[in-house]
């Protein structure tokens, strides 16, 4: 007789709802893990900014104000321009590039504490992560799902 061979269109159906569920979760998660990835910069540059505050302390006996720069955090990188952008070439940081964060540090006498924001997504949500000279390691002030 005839020789059927194929898939009938049911089969196919059922495979393209497979693959629709199985896009479904793995999209979002996918998106997720991108931001994440992006916003980890900003704990480890607040680190840091935190480890030259101190080392700037032990040599001039004092902690330095640096203002927040870039001012506003955007969902793109910013350049950093070199010089003293805000205080942080008196404390010996620099970035090495561009950044995704604002970063700034307010200091007292005694103590200090640098803040790192970000704004990965772009939904002016923002991320931020704390620390100071008695806090270790580096804090997320806002929740996990917070780019």
């Amino acid at each position: 007789m005839f020789n059927r061979k194929g898939f009938t269109l049911v089969e196919l159906m059922i495979v393209v709802a497979i693959i629709g569920i199985l896009a479904a979760i793995a999209i979002p998660n996918f998106i997720s893990m991108q931001y994440k990835a992006k916003r980890s910069e900003i704990p480890t540059n607040v680190k840091a900014i935190k480890a030259a505050q101190i080392q700037y302390e032990s040599s001039n006996d004092q902690y330095v104000n640096c203002s927040a720069y870039p001012s506003t955090p955007t969902k793109t990188t910013q350049d950093w321009v070199k010089g003293d952008a805000g205080g942080f070439t008196t404390i010996g940081w620099e970035p090495d590039g561009a950044v995704r964060g604002s970063y700034g540090v307010t200091a007292g006498s005694t103590d200090f504490t640098v803040s790192g924001v970000s704004d990965v997504d772009g939904d002016t949500d923002y991320a931020t992560f704390t620390a100071t000279k008695s806090t270790n390691p580096t804090a997320p002030t806002t929740a996990a799902d917070v780019y």
